[in-house]
């Protein structure tokens, strides 16, 4: 992706602030095109403008495909600590977005799948299909083997310590995620680096097996990693087919924004 491609999505983009509760809100940009649109959401202590986001908006630009990209709350523009940040207010984050932008396929990386997916789940009238980038599932028994002497969670990349509040874990745990694949029949493409040493690919075999959408995908790339970032342009294309999106289909009108709430 060239710089000046970036640069052009990025002039016709426009920047929304949301509110998906009172006293809070969550900034997001929007590209304007025809059809489904496609949503991306960041992961943990990432922010919505990032390798990823941004080929997301050149391949919108380039087929004039309407595209959002937003900060979920405790990161980036957005409202919020993510100490303090639920689980519970990530998928409200997300709702908020997809009323303002119309049913849509959700891109989700990392923790961003894992908020994707139960999206779908819980508000399915709002969500097209889903793009899983090696989604955070078993997030929180993962979360605590990783907490430190100090109860802190120490990222691999070098970030500083985080600290989760204790209702932070417990609303975790209210999401069972042994029911969570029976809830989606979204068509659904779960993609995961095979070197992925942050959430294991078993863990995205298992859920992929289990879902209830009848139209399932998921594709193990075998020197990739967490990130993805050197693969994501071959996994739009791979999303593009899977989901039907881009030039070759056609394309009714996308909604205009709604008014935030």
């Amino acid at each position: 992706m060239s710089q000046r491609g970036e640069r052009s999505a990025a002039d016709r983009a426009t920047t929304l602030v949301l509110h998906p509760e009172p006293g809070s809100h969550v900034v997001a940009d929007f590209l304007p095109g025809t059809g489904t649109p496609l949503v991306f959401l960041h992961g943990l202590t990432s922010v919505r403008v990032g390798e990823k986001s941004a080929a997301l908006f050149d391949h919108a630009l380039r087929h004039r495909l309407p595209a959002w990209r937003f900060d979920m709350r405790g990161h980036g523009a957005s409202s919020g600590d993510l100490a303090d940040v639920t689980l519970t207010d990530l998928v409200a984050d997300a709702r908020t977005v997809l009323r303002a932008s119309g049913p849509a396929i959700l891109i989700g990386s990392s923790l961003g799948g894992l908020v994707a997916a139960w999206t779908a789940a819980e508000h399915p009238e709002l969500v097209a299909g889903l793009v899983l980038l090696a989604p955070a599932l078993r997030f929180l028994p993962r979360l605590r083997a990783r907490l430190g002497p100090d109860g802190k969670l120490h990222l691999p990349h070098g970030e500083k310590a985080l600290e989760f509040h204790q209702h932070v874990l417990e609303d975790f745990e209210r999401h069972d995620e042994d029911r969570l694949p029976g809830a989606i029949r979204q068509p659904t493409l779960v993609i995961h680096g095979a070197l992925d040493d942050t959430v294991p690919v078993e863990a995205s075999v298992e859920f992929h097996d289990r879902l209830a959408a009848a139209r399932r995908e998921i594709v193990v790339i075998d020197d990739g990693d967490h990130r993805l970032n050197r693969e994501f342009p071959g996994i739009l294309s791979h999303a593009a087919r899977f989901h039907g999106f881009g030039p070759e289909r056609g394309r009714a009108p996308a909604p205009t924004p709604n008014s935030p709430a």
